[in-house]
């Protein structure tokens, strides 16, 4: 794939990822997360997608609403309409004492609109997305900066053939899965940059290894989800060229002191 200089990898590295706009001081996913992300200065928002009952695409991790919001069942089932009534900071806000506060899901067609900079991190969290979220992207001329993450290796690859390699992505658990067992040498990925998780399941995943993998492929590598200043430290010494994180603002302080 040929995409000249992407503005998503632009800046400074470690690239601070707000993970769900940073969802240890906000709700995540919301407009309250997203208008955080735009006020506060950073260049990234990662975020997750699904679709409602009528097509819309939106921003939310989960496969149901119960866990964050005051409504209950599959995203799915549900249209725009009706999703745009829903607080989707319920339970943050009832948990931090916040009772009068609410705030709303957004679509990805909002979160472009709202700001023509803001570089983003979409996780394909079910099947069928890709060509309407190749249509959306390409509608607002995002190409260089939106990349594209799925950890499921069918969906990965359903959108780079939709897309026509013509839009950033990140590796599935098969390329992460490769780069961590496999000897370092050129793989010949479809994909420009790897996500990998800090930890997994116990499992140190962050290496010198890695790291080299990365280098000698070309590829970006960002770590998720790292929350403490220990972990993070480890990510600039390693050379990490992103880090996704609960804790954005934390993060951005920190890295002003050193």
């Amino acid at each position: 794939m040929s995409l000249d200089k992407p503005t998503y990898f632009e800046g400074s590295s470690p690239i601070i990822i707000p993970h769900r706009g940073g969802s240890n001081i906000v709700p995540e996913n919301t407009l309250h997360g997203f208008q955080m992300v735009l006020d506060e200065g950073f260049s990234h928002y990662e975020t997750d997608l699904r679709m409602t009952k009528d097509g819309e695409v939106v921003l939310h991790h989960d496969e149901t609403l119960d866990r964050t919001t005051n409504a209950s069942g599959f995203v799915r089932d549900y249209s725009w309409s009706d999703i745009q009534k829903i607080n989707a900071g319920y339970k943050f806000y009832k948990k931090n004492n916040l009772p009068n506060r609410t705030t709303k899901l957004i679509r990805l067609v909002d979160a472009l609109e709202m700001n023509d900079d803001i570089k983003l991190n979409l996780d394909l969290k079910e099947s069928g997305l890709a060509k309407k979220v190749v249509e959306i992207v390409n509608s607002f001329k995002a190409e260089k900066r939106v990349l594209v993450s799925s950890f499921n290796s069918k969906r990965l690859d359903e959108f780079i053939k939709v897309s026509k390699g013509k839009i950033l992505t990140s590796g599935s658990f098969r390329e992460n899965a490769k780069a961590k067992l496999l000897p370092n040498k050129n793989r010949n990925f479809k994909v420009q940059a790897l996500q990998a998780p800090f930890r997994w399941k116990g499992l140190k995943i962050l290496s010198k290894k890695l790291v080299e993998f990365c280098k000698i492929n070309k590829l970006q590598l960002h770590i998720w989800t790292v929350n403490s200043l220990e972990d993070f430290q480890e990510c600039i010494d390693l050379g990490c060229n992103g880090v996704i994180t609960d804790e954005p603002i934390m993060f951005r302080d920190y890295i002003k002191n050193i």
